[in-house]
Formats: structure tokens, C-alpha cells, sequence
């Protein structure tokens, strides 16, 4: 490799990766490469030397490592197609960034991962920006109800209407595949016809407004409505400066949750931690944050448990806490981007158990640093 490939990709880096005994430094490192991967522009030599740490980044024993290889790359048309196949055999929490947006799959790889059952890899699949007509029959096939409804709701996906019916037909008790139609933007005449007999008065209203469907047939189908349970995705929009208030909003509107609160201290935002933890804990933001900072973790179990947080996300706040007070402490001065990726790399590697989602939203908020973070508006 050329000196300047070498100055593009860091020699540093490279000894780090294939050196270092730390996961999170190997990890650091990996993310750096990626990235510098995803936006040079190399010689053919210089890929292919690229590729060979790539291949290598996938085969490391911690999977830290590789999930920041699959969330770095998993929208570059730069991943190596042999490495996006061994990603995508990896754990979930690997695969699903990769098979959600990677566009160097073709679809027989696709159909091969599908072929799995595995639930977690068909929904990703599921979930593409485009889904062929021969993926859809795949995801049929080996999908659970779940896949299905996403596969429904996604508009890349070339669902015909003689799919469209053995999905109704397959999961006629189900909800949830109905609404999953009904949210599409363009939903073509013959499915109407199809979800007409399957869904209930509020879906069938919902159907009327949005793809003009006739009055009269959403009354008769008012004789068939049932109790559902809708779950929303809430788009959390955190652009204040007064923070108390902040919080008071998204308490009043049930968006200040657990998980919430887990991210923002995994991501150094203590001053929302405390203020949120007193907001649902329906104490003084003062005692809330001595308990959180000084009370050791019994004083912090107990805050977290009146705050509806489970013991597992009360030890991952407490740990959080005490790697936030250990890196302030430090006689380092950190600026505060450099401060957050520290925070975020310790605590993906502390020994509790993360969810897959918190883990690639963790791992997401690394690769995102620079460009913008909805946490950074001073609560630091």
C-alpha cells in the first residue's frame, strides 16, 4: 500500500486492530478504518488491501468489534460482498444493520439468510428499501407474523395482490398485517378489495381517509370491528434549552421512559438522567441528583425502582454514573464529543446484559458523532 493509503487508513489504527488486547480500543479503532473505508477513494491495490481488514474486522472474537464494522458499512456500497455474507450469518445484532441496508446482497444471497427462519434477519429483510417480488414469496414463506407486517407496511416492497391475499389469508386473527396495508402510501385497488373483509371499524376509517375508499363500506365493516392495541414509535425530539420543562413534556406525554433514560446516561447526559429520574420518581431534582452521583448504588436502586426502571437498567445507570464521574475525574480535558465517544465505548463494554436495540443505538450514536446529536443541547 502507498504511503498516502497508509496516512488515509493509519498505521495506528491498523497495529490497534490486529494488536490490542482491549475490545473497546479494537472496537475504536475498527470504527475509524470503516469509516475512512467509506469515504476515500482508493486504488484497486488499496481496496483490496481494505478488504483484507475488513475480512479480518468480521472474524475478531469480540463482538463489539464487529458490530461497528456492520454499522459503520451497512449502508456503503464499499463493504466487501464475501464480508457482508459472514456479517450476515453473525449474531443478530451484527446482521440485522447489515441486511437491513446493505446494498451489495443480490437476492439469492438474501434468500439463503431467509431460508434461516431467523426472526430477527427475516424483519430486516423485511424492512429493505427494496424488496423484489421473488423476496416477498421468500418472506411468506419463512417469515413469522411479525416479518409479515413489516413487510406490508414497507413501500419498496413489490407486493402483488395475489401475495397480498395468502398474507391476509395466512394471518386472518391478526391485526396487525391489515393496518400494516393500510399504512402504505400507494395501495393499489385489488388489495383494497382484499383488506376490505379483514379489519375492523377503526381500521376501516382509517382506510376511507387515506386511499378514498367509500363511506357505505366502511360502515358495514363496523359490524366487525374488535379491540386492538396500537403501539406508536415516538419520534423523541430533544432541541431544548430548558431542560426542567423539557422533561415535564415528555413526562405529561408518556415519552420519558426507561429506555430513554438508560441512553441518555450511556451517553453522558447526566443532567437528563437526574431530572428524569426525579420527574418519574415524583421527587425534588436536587435529592434525585445526589442519589444518582453520591449515594452509592443502593441510594440509586432505590431511585431507580420508585422511577419504573428494572435492576438491570438501575446497574446499568449506576455503572454509567460511575464512568462519567471516573472520566470527569481524570485531569483530561476531553472536549465534549470526545468525552461522549469514551462514555459510549466503556459503557458498551461493561459486563450487563444490553439489549440488541440499545447496543446498535449505542453503536449508531458513535458513528453518528459530528454530525449532529439530539442529546447535545448543554445537559451534559
Amino acid at each position: 500500500m502507498s504511503k498516502a493509503a497508509l496516512s488515509q487508513l493509519s498505521e495506528n489504527d491498523i497495529r490497534m486492530l490486529v494488536r490490542h488486547p482491549d475490545n473497546e480500543m479494537r472496537a475504536m479503532a475498527a470504527q475509524r478504518l470503516c469509516r475512512t473505508v467509506r469515504g476515500a477513494e482508493l486504488s484497486e491495490g488499496e481496496r483490496e488491501i481494505a478488504g483484507e481488514l475488513l475480512t479480518y474486522m468480521a472474524k475478531d472474537a469480540a463482538a463489539i468489534v464487529r458490530r461497528a464494522l456492520a454499522v459503520t458499512l451497512k449502508n456503503s456500497p464499499k463493504l466487501p460482498h464475501d464480508v457482508a455474507v459472514m456479517l450476515a450469518k453473525d449474531i443478530d445484532s451484527i446482521a440485522v444493520p447489515v441486511l437491513n441496508f446493505s446494498p451489495v446482497f443480490n437476492d439469492d444471497d438474501l434468500i439463503e439468510v431467509l431460508r434461516s427462519k431467523a426472526a430477527a434477519k427475516v424483519a430486516a429483510i423485511a424492512r429493505r428499501p427494496s424488496v423484489s417480488g421473488g423476496l416477498v414469496n421468500e418472506i411468506i414463506r419463512f417469515g413469522d407474523s411479525k416479518a409479515v407486517a413489516v413487510l406490508a407496511a414497507n413501500d419498496g416492497a413489490d407486493i402483488s395482490p395475489d401475495q397480498a391475499g395468502e398474507m391476509l389469508a395466512r394471518y386472518r386473527s391478526n391485526d396487525l398485517i391489515a393496518e400494516a396495508f393500510i399504512r402504505r402510501r400507494d395501495l393499489p385497488t385489488a388489495i383494497i378489495e382484499r383488506l376490505i373483509t379483514h379489519i375492523s371499524e377503526e381500521a376501516a376509517l382509517v382506510l376511507t381517509r387515506k386511499h378514498a375508499v367509500p363511506v357505505d363500506i366502511a360502515i358495514d365493516l363496523a359490524n366487525r370491528s374488535r379491540e386492538r392495541a396500537t403501539i406508536d414509535l415516538i419520534d423523541q425530539s430533544f432541541r431544548t434549552r430548558d431542560l426542567a420543562l423539557f422533561v415535564a413534556r415528555l413526562k405529561d406525554e408518556g415519552r420519558l421512559t426507561p429506555t430513554l433514560i438508560l441512553r441518555a446516561a450511556g451517553c453522558a447526559r447526566m443532567r437528563f438522567v437526574e431530572h428524569g429520574l426525579a420527574a418519574l420518581a415524583g421527587i425534588r431534582v436536587s435529592k434525585a441528583a445526589l442519589m444518582v452521583h453520591d449515594a452509592g448504588p443502593f441510594g440509586l436502586k432505590a431511585l431507580c425502582a420508585r422511577a419504573g426502571l428494572t435492576d438491570a437498567q438501575a446497574k446499568f445507570v449506576h455503572a454509567s454514573a460511575v464512568i462519567f464521574r471516573d472520566l470527569e475525574m481524570s485531569g483530561i480535558s476531553y472536549d465534549a464529543e470526545y468525552f461522549q465517544e469514551m462514555m459510549i465505548l466503556r459503557v458498551l463494554t461493561l459486563p450487563l446484559k444490553l439489549s440488541d436495540a440499545d447496543q446498535i443505538y449505542f453503536l449508531e450514536k458513535l458513528d453518528g458523532l459530528g454530525e449532529g446529536d439530539i442529546f447535545n443541547e448543554g445537559w451534559g
